[in-house]
């Protein structure tokens, strides 16, 4: 009956009980591996969401923020056969916190101009607009890369655009489109990778709990204690969520998350074995002392016997004599036939 009320439970009852209610482990291991792994794929995907739409939103202020630098820092401009061509005479430089520093110039030509601009980076990462190139700075461990406009719009059918061009490209109406892709693809992506993570921990870390279970000399089965690590990943898979929610909005980076996220799993698992080794001792203590009850009431039930076998066995010698006594009183009592004649 409780199990039946425990296969009905939903996901985020199973959530619960995953992280506050210990003792539930055994229960739901017992419904099965496909159930487990169905809940590691709803975990998974609630992860794999959170990031998705974490990089939407940093996308969407990284676009807003390049349109405000188009439209106020950045003259008319046009591309055209490969060429950028800028208005503006002065180079512009502009800071940036996705990109480190931007620099655009389309007047320089030698490559002696152009090295002495791409130099004059300040921050670790950057990126200089040239005439028919753009130069990247510090996104790889390669150093500088040089990219031709061409190679970049490879693909797209762009052959020439302006300003007002790439501003009503970002506008709301094609907005919403390139976001949901966004958010379809990565959301694909970040599954499948949380998955196969979370999976690989799994069998790590149902490995670990089914040597925890030989040494503490309870028989689990390897499956029960696989089902068991699933739900034991609950509250670090929660907390990974917030992480990445916490890294996208705050840049917030803590070192050795990845260690917490296994070891915070590893208590969990352990304290169901535990609780379920627990369980078992004292249902065993139960039961021998059930066993030691039964074998007093009988030990008592045989004394009960044998002491009313025995006073049955003395209470017949008496019965016989006072049986005796009295057919002997009727004999001497009784006169013969004819003595009054």
């Amino acid at each position: 009956m409780e199990e039946n009320k425990i296969l009905k439970k939903g996901f985020f009852k199973k959530v619960w009980y995953s992280i506050f209610k210990i003792e539930k482990y055994g229960e739901m291991a017992a419904e099965g591996v496909p159930r487990a792994l169905v809940y590691t794929i709803k975990l998974s995907l609630i992860v794999a969401l959170i990031t998705a739409l974490g990089a939407v939103f940093q996308t969407n202020k990284l676009v807003n923020k390049g349109k405000e630098f188009l439209e106020t820092q950045v003259g008319e401009f046009t591309y055209k056969e490969g060429i950028l061509n800028v208005e503006k005479e002065e180079p512009i430089i502009a800071p940036s916190s996705q990109f480190g520093q931007i620099i655009i110039n389309t007047k320089i030509e030698s490559d002696e101009e152009i090295d002495e601009v791409v130099n004059s980076i300040e921050t670790s990462r950057g990126i200089v607009f040239l005439k028919d190139r753009a130069v990247v700075k510090g996104f790889t461990s390669k150093g500088f890369l040089v990219y031709k406009y061409p190679d970049i719009l490879n693909g797209s059918g762009i052959q020439e655009l302006n300003k007002e061009d790439v501003i009503n490209f970002f506008s709301r109406d094609n907005l919403w489109k390139i976001y949901l892709a966004v958010v379809i693809a990565l959301t694909l992506f970040m599954l499948l990778n949380y998955m196969l993570q979370l999976l690989w921990y799994n069998v790590v870390l149902s490995l670990f709990g089914f040597i925890v279970t030989y040494f503490s000399r309870i028989k689990i089965r390897y499956a029960a204690v696989f089902n068991m690590s699933c739900y034991a990943f609950t509250l670090s898979t929660i907390l990974q969520a917030i992480y990445v929610l916490i890294n996208i909005f705050f840049n917030f980076e803590i070192k050795y998350f990845q260690v917490m996220y296994v070891a915070v799993s590893a208590i969990y698992l352990i304290a169901a074995i535990f609780l379920i080794r627990a369980e078992f001792l004292k249902q065993k203590i139960e039961a021998s002392q059930l066993v030691e009850i039964k074998k007093t009431e009988n030990k008592e039930n045989q004394e009960n016997n044998e002491e009313n076998n025995k006073e049955k066995k003395q209470e017949e010698p008496e019965k016989k004599e006072r049986t005796k006594d009295k057919n002997k009183e009727k004999d001497d009592g009784a006169e013969p036939d004819g003595s009054q004649a």
